[in-house]
């Protein structure tokens, strides 16, 4: 099947080649108008307690919109000056006269010293408008410019302007890594190949996937809520796995071109890296689409667009690629700057000696390989997870300069406040019966260690929070407009809210034991229903509905991946055994994500602050990302492997020979992909710093250790159980033909002499 599709193209190459360069012109119209509709948001579970809370609050509350805050602070004067507080209000005035702002709350209006920073040189001010967060993000800039002040310094922060610095950031760092990767790559290639025109073909492909990418991002944002990290996340992915595959192809066409004419050298390269290269893609993409089981749609987004560009990246490389490669031909080797020997076909190479070496004395290097793997992968297992905020922005970044502000400077701040949702089981939430247990849930939430204050329509009341029902009934049926519209924000017919502040930031250990003690509280039969919403609420409800929906995921991949694997290679243990090892590579580099981000050790090499805890998304979208480009190489290999396996039928030549024979290949690839990821390091956002950084480790493990010791250590304790199927599975896997590799590398097909 792949032998005689690269028939096809070397015989109708021209064609090929314009009709796999038309594809660009399809989604290109879609650019610019899908690229603006990517958000910054999708990270909370739709259908968790905490974003019930949010919605039954919008309803019922009439709080449609969203809030963000302005800082505002002076060298010389006190925040409580009258000269600071005019220089406030003027600054403001703009604000004041939008409609769609509906309250702006600072020490004015309330006199509250919580306004008030410690050392008396700064104030906050509250805004409230009636738009929702996404179309605030678009009006930020508008209101930067706005309020001016010669007098004080000031700055935006909050969800809205947070989430339009997250959309900067993700520009700038794509732009960062594409000027950094590309012009390394180029040199490596080069390095790799000797020649400028072959090195040129992997990254012609690798460039050709990024507006096709593009592409297939804008039509799934004008189709779907698109997560703003697929274009980062797929554009890197894709350039990583394009160039990959090109050098796969690229090195075994040279290779058989030493023996073969054109055609028949494109025909057995797409017989056997070609085969590699499409399995190697079905089972990235596999593990990609894992993605779409999490119920977060940022996370299933960057599934889908992630499956999307690599599967552009197959295509390119079964058309663009072997098309070229039949009208070059031996000019392929055109433009050469150093001698490059083809890969070596004998047993003599380092790699071959070093997977002899190992195969000597394999439980001897399976055991302290397993060692060094787990105990690399420990400390996940303190892994402190919470929900990506304003900490992982830049702390020059204006929002975050807001946030670092209220977080240290300010003695009560509602930076991440608790919402607690108050419902009826009977009646309505006024009855005297409701309103009594309304006391009695206060007095018990204000009773839990952590709680500093606690704003509810007892804040209202001239009793605080002794004031009988009279006194709430009283204001909620207040002749004053001002009054009731306050107290009925607080109390409606058929809930009620109250606003936690407690002690330390959202993701703090602190928080997440609050909100767990406040959620107890909600027990059958009681009179009213407790639900608990807010940031910390968010993060334990996501990291809660990712544990649930990960054996799932992990289920699909794991199982389709298996699939996958014996159809490419006929055996039933071989694809446990991979399986097996990437696992344990992920893991280790779950374990430096940790130990490196959360734990803040290399913080002053990278260049990063550390928040203390990590984002639960990152391990998931490594898994589903790496789980497949591990297997690349490990396919790869097997592949070349199962060639010789087929031709001698001895393992233990089959795994030095395959390993001497991709060394080089997997060698350049992996050096590739490590610097398109590890320019991660660079990246402004620390979201995007620690996956690239983690990626980058995993393939460097993945490449080295498991490739060169892990792998010809189990295959050569196995034996020739590594090659063995039952009967039955055997016959159907012959049936299928996918075994043609070792026959195309070996026979010439003479069908298509007339192409050569």
């Amino acid at each position: 099947m792949f032998r005689r599709w690269g028939f096809f193209v070397a015989r109708h190459a021209r064609v090929v080649l314009i009709a796999s360069l038309a594809l660009l012109l399809l989604g290109a119209p879609l650019i610019p108008t899908g690229l603006g509709k990517l958000q910054a948001e999708g990270w909370v579970d739709a259908s968790a307690e905490s974003s019930q809370v949010a919605t039954t609050i919008a309803q019922d509350f009439g709080q449609p919109g969203s809030t963000f805050w302005i800082v505002f602070s002076s060298p010389t004067l006190r925040a409580t000056d009258p000269a600071f507080q005019t220089a406030v209000q003027q600054a403001l005035a703009p604000l004041r006269s939008r409609p769609e702002v509906t309250a702006i709350t600072d020490y004015a209006s309330t006199g509250s010293s919580r306004f008030i920073s410690r050392d008396g040189r700064e104030t906050y001010v509250v805004i409230t408008t009636s738009t929702a967060n996404h179309d605030v993000e678009k009006a930020i800039p508008t209101y930067e410019s706005l309020v001016k002040s010669t007098a004080l310094t000031r700055w935006f922060g909050g969800s809205a302007p947070a989430n339009a610095a997250f959309a900067r950031a993700v520009e700038s760092d794509l732009r960062t890594q594409e000027t950094l990767s590309l012009p390394i790559t180029l040199v490596l290639l080069v390095i790799v190949f000797g020649s400028l025109v072959a090195a040129g073909l992997p990254l012609a492909v690798g460039i050709l996937s990024i507006p096709a990418a593009l592409g297939g991002i804008a039509l799934m944002a004008h189709l779907t809520d698109t997560s703003i990290y697929v274009l980062n996340i797929a554009t890197i992915l894709g350039l990583a796995v394009s160039i990959d595959y090109s050098l796969f192809i690229v090195t075994r066409f040279r290779e058989e071109l030493h023996q073969r004419p054109v055609a028949d050298a494109v025909a057995a390269a797409m017989a056997t890296a070609g085969k590699a290269v499409f399995f190697s893609g079905m089972i990235v993409t596999v593990g990609l689409l894992g993605m779409v089981f999490f119920p977060m749609f940022a996370l299933r987004s960057m599934g889908v667009g992630g499956a999307v560009v690599v599967g552009l990246a197959v295509f390119y490389a079964f058309t663009f690629l072997p098309a070229l490669l039949a009208i070059l031909g031996p000019r392929i080797d055109r433009l050469r700057v150093r001698n490059v020997a083809v890969e070596s076909r004998g047993d003599g190479g380092i790699w071959s000696r070093l997977a002899s070496g190992v195969m000597r004395y394999p439980v001897a290097v399976i055991l302290p390989v397993l060692a060094l793997l787990i105990a690399l992968g420990l400390p996940f297992l303190n892994a402190n997870f919470g929900t990506p905020g304003m900490d992982m922005l830049p702390r020059t970044d204006e929002s975050r300069l807001a946030y670092d502000a209220l977080v240290n400077d300010f003695a009560d701040t509602p930076v991440a406040p608790i919402t607690v949702l108050l419902q009826p089981r009977g009646g309505a939430m006024t009855d005297a019966a409701n309103i009594a247990a309304m006391k009695a849930t206060y007095d018990r939430i204000a009773a839990l260690p952590g709680v500093q204050s606690i704003d509810s329509i007892y804040s209202l009341a001239p009793s605080g929070a002794n004031a009988t029902s009279q006194e709430l009934s009283a204001l909620l049926k207040s002749t004053n407009a001002a009054d009731q519209k306050a107290a009925r924000g607080y109390v409606a017919a058929s809930a009620a809210q109250l606003t936690v502040i407690g002690k330390g930031t959202a993701d703090s250990r602190q928080a997440k034991d609050l909100v767990n003690a406040i959620r107890a509280l909600d027990t059958p039969g009681a009179t009213l229903t407790v639900q608990v919403g807010g940031a910390t609420a968010i993060n334990l409800d996501m990291v809660s509905g990712i544990m649930s929906r990960i054996p799932y995921a992990l289920g699909f991949v794991v199982v389709v991946t298996y699939v996958l694997l014996f159809l490419l290679l006929g055996s039933v243990f071989l694809p446990f055994k991979a399986i097996v090892v990437d696992a344990l590579s992920i893991t280790a580099s779950f374990g430096a994500l940790v130990w490196i981000f959360q734990d803040g050790h290399l913080q002053h090499l990278l260049g990063f602050q550390p928040t203390g805890y990590i984002v639960p998304m990152i391990p998931v979208m490594m898994f589903c990302m790496l789980f497949g480009l591990s297997m690349d190489y490990e396919v790869l290999m097997l592949t070349r492997m199962q060639e010789e396996y087929e031709k001698t039928g001895d393992n233990t030549h089959a795994v030095a020979t395959g390993l001497e024979r991709t060394g080089r290949v997997i060698t350049s690839a992996a050096l590739i992909m490590i610097v398109v990821f590890g320019t991660g390091i660079l990246d402004k956002l620390l979201i995007l710093e620690s996956m690239g950084v983690g990626m980058a480790i995993a393939v460097f493990i993945d490449a080295s250790i498991v490739r060169a010791l892990l792998v010809p250590a189990t295959m050569r304790l196995m034996g020739g159980v590594n090659w063995w199927a039952p009967a039955g599975l055997k016959r159907l896997y012959a049936r299928l033909g996918l075994g043609e590799a070792s026959e195309a590398a070996a026979t010439p097909a003479r069908e298509f002499e007339h192409v050569r």
